[in-house]
């Protein structure tokens, strides 16, 4: 019998070795954090297996060079949801259609051309769930203890106002379409209701023209689009004709500052009145769209002679528009003397218009001038350090351009920009944007996995990737380009950056009232600051979730999403179904 027991301790023995070897040899669960991106993703032409190329096109993307990719850092820990709404059918795919039409995606057939293959992807349940689950409670912290306001302060449990003791509704606006794309139908029709019986444009004061027609403009437009209630589209034509007067200066720029009640722009006390070339050039997809939809020309005329006026002007770097213009009178020449330039503040969405422009009508006038800019941003304005590229601020003086040393967040959106101005033309050295595109992403993103919270700070240093500003305040311009660039690869890796990102916010911005930025990215024990922007709700959650979602749920083939994420559709789809792409949008 000992010898039994001897026999049976030994056998026992070799197979809890044999069991525990097995187990330290098994790589960790996912949740443990992510893995390392396959050796097969790493080239440029592997990347794009989701994307139709050609024989020509496969030979340009093989003659780049393949960026590197770094590991991502392990991410935090979930925290756990404090509460999940009930579970609801997403609301944003469009109905299935039929057509022999080459643009055939699955069942859906699309306005623009086909540029990604049938395979739409999978929709990620879980992560969908969670996002979901943050857009509730951002919402229901601001209907709370700030309802009826701009905004909510997150830690002070109050409401807040751009311009007291008005509200312009920013929140409730910003939130429509992302609410109605996640399916929170309960609380769509609480912020349509909020936005329907009290959204009043006859105020008595002067407000942003350009975030205003953003989130609110937009904000409209997008409602409309998804859930067709013709008052949104009413409000939005109330607004638009407010909006044409600021376009009432002898250039014809407008004024960014403009009085919604007397229809007058309030100039600045500065001896010369200058305007923002993200100002003037970030009205036209939203009044082009307007514009199409009431078949009236009046809401986009004065806003597209801007883009003219600019485009006319002789240029030391055409293409390439300094951030500043006099109202007014444009110089038939911008001499290079002290001129500022920039992808980042006060110019960002400008570069993104055009394209979008493009994109939205089929007007080839835009992308001629969006390849003219792409060009020589890659030419002046982007930089390398080692595996980063970056676009930082720059300004040109006789001896050339002086660049800053640091990158702002606001130019990371221009991965996605990149990316897309590549694969939806793949001409005049499309691969080359495409490479710029996908290492701006993996640039700005690992200026987030370098940092103790796992977010992003709003300026950085190249070298290093050490923030040079070390606030995060909800900015939404890197998981928008993780959106897309998963949107155009279905590289795994970008989901794993998704995931990363989401469980971060949660640990370290989330409150039991709603979301606030991070006083420090490297001491999230340092606190949040107390403000949930709207473009919190609007942007950063909504490109969170489409990150999730297959890619028929706001198709990038039939919508535009504006600068801030509000999505229109493009001519011969939704609202604009019946406009063929093409049709010139300006009278001769």
């Amino acid at each position: 019998m000992p010898r039994l027991k001897h026999l049976v301790y030994t056998a026992l023995a070799l197979l809890s070795i044999f069991f525990l070897s097995s187990y330290l040899s098994t790589p960790p669960p996912l949740s443990a954090g992510p893995e390392k991106p396959s050796e097969k993703k790493a080239g440029t032409a592997e990347r794009l297996a989701h994307v139709v190329l050609t024989n020509q096109e496969e030979a340009d993307v093989k003659q780049d060079v393949p960026p590197v990719k770094k590991p991502l850092e392990p991410r935090p820990k979930v925290k756990a949801p404090i509460e999940k709404p009930a579970a609801q059918k997403p609301i944003g795919k469009p109905s299935a259609e039929k057509s022999g039409n080459p643009g055939i995606t699955g069942k859906q057939v699309y306005p623009f051309p086909l540029f990604l293959t049938e395979d739409r992807g999978d929709a990620d349940e879980k992560m969908m769930d969670l996002v979901r689950e943050m857009m509730a409670h951002a919402w229901d912290g601001y209907v709370k203890h700030a309802s009826g306001a701009d905004e909510l302060l997150t830690n002070s449990h109050r409401p807040f106002n751009w311009y007291p003791p008005y509200s312009l509704l920013s929140t409730p606006v910003d939130s429509l379409d992302t609410l109605h794309i996640m399916g929170l139908t309960s609380r769509f029709e609480d912020a349509k209701k909020m936005v329907l019986q009290n959204l009043d444009f006859d105020i008595d004061t002067s407000v942003s023209l350009f975030e205003t027609n953003i989130r609110v403009m937009g904000g409209l437009l997008s409602a409309w689009e998804l859930d067709g209630d013709k008052r949104f589209l009413d409000l939005a034509e109330d607004l638009a004709e407010r909006f044409n007067h600021a376009f009432d200066t002898p250039s014809g720029l407008p004024i960014n500052s403009l009085n919604l009640k007397t229809r007058k722009s309030e100039p600045s006390n500065d001896a010369v009145q200058m305007a923002g070339l993200a100002e003037i050039g970030t009205l036209q997809l939203e009044l082009q769209f307007l514009a199409d939809v009431t078949d009236n020309l009046v809401y986009s005329a004065k806003a597209l002679k801007a883009y003219d006026i600019l485009h006319s002007a002789v240029l030391p770097f055409p293409g390439l528009y300094p951030t500043k213009w006099p109202v007014e009178k444009v110089p038939d020449i911008k001499t290079p003397m002290q001129e500022k330039y920039s992808v980042g503040a006060e110019a960002d969405s400008f570069y993104e218009y055009l394209l979008k422009m493009w994109l939205s009508t089929g007007e080839t006038k835009w992308r001629d001038m969006y390849d003219q800019s792409a060009e020589v941003i890659k030419e002046h304005m982007v930089q390398y350090d080692g595996k980063n590229a970056y676009i930082p601020d720059a300004t040109s003086t006789s001896a050339g351009f002086s660049q800053k040393s640091s990158f702002h967040h606001l130019s990371c959106f221009a991965g996605g920009m990149f990316a897309t101005g590549a694969l939806t033309s793949r001409r005049n050295g499309w691969a080359s944007f495409l490479d710029i595109g996908t290492r701006i992403t993996q640039t700005c993103w690992d200026s987030y996995a370098r940092t103790k919270s796992g977010l992003g700070p709003e300026e950085i240093y190249p070298k290093d990737l050490a923030p040079q500003d070390m606030r995060y305040q909800l900015r939404p311009e890197t998981i928008e380009s993780i959106f897309y660039m998963h949107r155009f690869t279905h590289d795994p890796i970008y989901r794993e950056m998704g995931k990363a990102f989401v469980a971060s916010l949660n640990k370290h911005c989330r409150s039991e009232a709603g979301f606030g930025g991070l006083r420090n990215v490297l001491s999230p024990n340092q606190g949040v600051n107390d403000l949930q922007q709207s473009f919190f709700l609007a942007e950063t959650l909504k490109y969170a979730y489409l990150l999730f979602t297959d890619d028929d749920t706001i198709p990038l083939e039939a919508y535009v999403f504006n600068t801030e994420a509000h999505p229109v559709s493009m001519r011969g789809w939704g609202k604009r179904k019946d406009i063929p792409r093409g049709r010139k949008s300006q009278a001769d």
